[in-house]
């Protein structure tokens, strides 16, 4: 088989031709040849005839992968839509950025490793040919690593992505070396869960030598772009990940007669204990040293998490622990459209036995049996480590006559907090005393409790998505009197726009009487600029009634 010339693709009518073009004889030729030909031999042809065997024969310390085998990898997927990020990638790989590594890191299914695929693919074939693709195990050592970048990068590879990094002992500390040296002599783009890890190693051995893509977010518009899924449901019940078939964001599975909330374990509080102790011997700890030592750290993470108010509350953290999810079910069971259907069936419920199962599936344990205090130090660190790792953020709160300003903790993964809704409903409904109900009522139930946590979710995360795009949005509250679920300032237009955040997909007078509170307008006005448009934002379909338009939500976040 021939190794000079050069290998073309072309796109005719839908479908891709490889062409193997080269001199005969000094006759220019394009052969035709198969897709897993044309990436063998551009890769020969990368090495001129030259050292191909004793390159091919060499014994790698990781799992390395180039020419057709790295074809064979990336082939699946070629048909998967690309992430928002993924320009930044391209800008990195066509831009010189010598001793400047590229860092994707976010938590797991948030696309990472399909991103490094699909930038491998959309290599032209001659770079391709000088790619190669490394996979890290925490078997391995970082030195190991260093020996096969030195044999990669000394017969000419170019484009080099390395997935999993932060599995590497020692990474953190000697993660300089990668883009110090390594990376003069060719483009390098790093992978890893361990989120925490990189935030580190970038304060330290990686300062001013990385370009970070998070990938932990993922706004409405992106999960629609990527999956073409149109839903909020789904989005919240994915979790804001990347997983077209549909698994469960937090899958529960048993172990050792206990359900555990498999996603927070594997992805937030071991890639945070990953982090802290494999760095420098645990001297990030801090506070949460002593949590971790006594296992109660798993403990914290999950109270926080299924605060239904989203805040680090001590009085939360150290009471006996109650479901805030169950106690907004029999509130809502006891309004007046649901009394009477509902008002009595939770009455014969062991509560106690309820609360002792779902503090068992959520690894939750009381005060009196925990050892280390929580106070506002541990707090304040866990949520810093949180922040880091895009699960939570901020969205602004103003409260008038007061105007006392205050940040709001939500969750950027709807999944975290869906998830917990639903381990309580599957224990709650194993409960024997509901067995005497008919099977409608009590799925009527778990849509009440669902439609109520989703109701929540979806108001924080329209006034997050809306203040990623302008600033100058936050939630205001009028004392006693009323709200506005979100408020929206134009200072170029001086004007605002005013919104009501609804899960329901129908109208309802009492949806709009905040907005449409002339008292409220009033003292609003007094503050900021004129309102110009009052806005329901809800599942149902565009409309107009007494001046307040009705904007269907999915539609709305899309537009942002």
């Amino acid at each position: 088989m021939k190794t000079k010339g050069t290998i073309l693709k072309r796109e005719i009518s839908g479908r891709y031709y490889y062409y193997h073009k080269y001199l005969d004889n000094g006759k220019q030729k394009n052969e035709i040849i198969q897709e897993d030909e044309a990436y063998q031999l551009a890769f020969k042809i990368n090495f001129k005839g030259q050292n191909y065997d004793e390159f091919m024969d060499h014994k790698f310390n990781l799992e390395v992968s180039f020419g057709k085998t790295l074809a064979l990898l990336g082939a699946p997927y070629r048909s998967f839509k690309k992430r928002f990020c993924y320009l930044k990638i391209q800008d990195y790989l066509d831009k010189p950025y010598a001793g400047r590594v590229l860092v994707l890191y976010g938590l797991r299914r948030t696309g990472k490793t399909t991103l490094m695929f699909q930038t491998i693919n959309d290599l032209s074939f001659k770079d391709f040919a000088a790619a190669a693709y490394i996979k890290c195990d925490n078997k391995n050592t970082i030195y190991q690593l260093f020996d096969d970048l030195k044999y990669l990068t000394a017969n000419g590879f170019k484009y080099i992505f390395i997935d999993e990094v932060t599995l590497l002992e020692d990474f953190v500390a000697l993660s300089s070396t990668i883009s110090d040296i390594y990376g003069l002599m060719a483009k390098v783009v790093l992978s890893g869960t361990d989120s925490l890890g990189f935030e580190i190693a970038s304060h330290h051995e990686l300062y001013d030598r990385n370009i970070f893509i998070h990938t932990t977010y993922i706004s409405f518009k992106e999960f629609y772009s990527v999956l073409g899924i149109k839903s909020i449901d789904k989005y919240i019940e994915y979790g804001g990940t990347m997983s077209m078939e549909g698994i469960d964001y937090n899958k529960t599975i048993l172990n050792n007669g206990k359900q555990i909330n498999e996603y927070v374990d594997s992805s937030i509080i071991h890639n945070i204990i990953h982090s802290l102790k494999n760095v420098d011997n645990g001297r990030y700890f801090f506070n949460l040293y002593d949590l971790y030592e006594k296992r109660e750290l798993e403990n914290v993470i999950n109270r926080i998490v299924e605060d239904s108010n989203h805040r680090f509350v001590i009085s939360i953290i150290e009471q006996d622990f109650k479901s805030h999810d169950y106690g907004s079910l029999k509130q809502l069971l006891s309004t007046p459209k649901n009394y009477e259907r509902f008002h009595n069936v939770l009455d014969k419920v062991d509560e106690s036995k309820l609360v002792s199962d779902l503090m068992n599936a959520l690894n939750l344990i009381n005060k009196e049996k925990q050892t280390h205090k929580v106070d506002d130090s541990v707090l304040k660190e866990l949520e810093d480590y949180l922040y880091k790792l895009d699960v939570i953020d901020y969205v602004n709160e103003l409260l008038i006559p007061s105007y006392t300003q205050r940040k709001r903790i939500i969750f950027t993964q709807p999944g975290l907090r869906y998830s917990q809704a639903k381990i309580l409903l599957d224990i709650l409904f194993d409960d024997p005393s509901l067995k005497q109900y008919d099977f409608s009522l009590i799925m009527a139930i778990k849509e009440k409790l669902l439609s109520d946590v989703k109701g929540k979710m979806i108001e924080d995360m329209t006034i997050y998505e809306t203040s990623l795009v302008n600033k100058d949005t936050f939630k205001i509250y009028f004392g006693t009197s009323g709200e506005y679920d979100m408020v929206s300032l134009d200072y170029q237009k001086l004007t605002s726009t005013i919104y009501e955040i609804k899960y329901s997909n129908s109208v309802d007078e009492n949806q709009y009487k905040y907005l449409a509170d002339k008292d409220l307008n009033t003292l609003f006005e007094k503050t900021y600029f004129p309102i110009k448009k009052r806005i329901v934002l809800y599942r149902g379909e565009n409309k107009n009634i007494d001046n307040i338009e009705y904007q269907n939500i999915e539609d709305y976040l899309i537009s942002q």
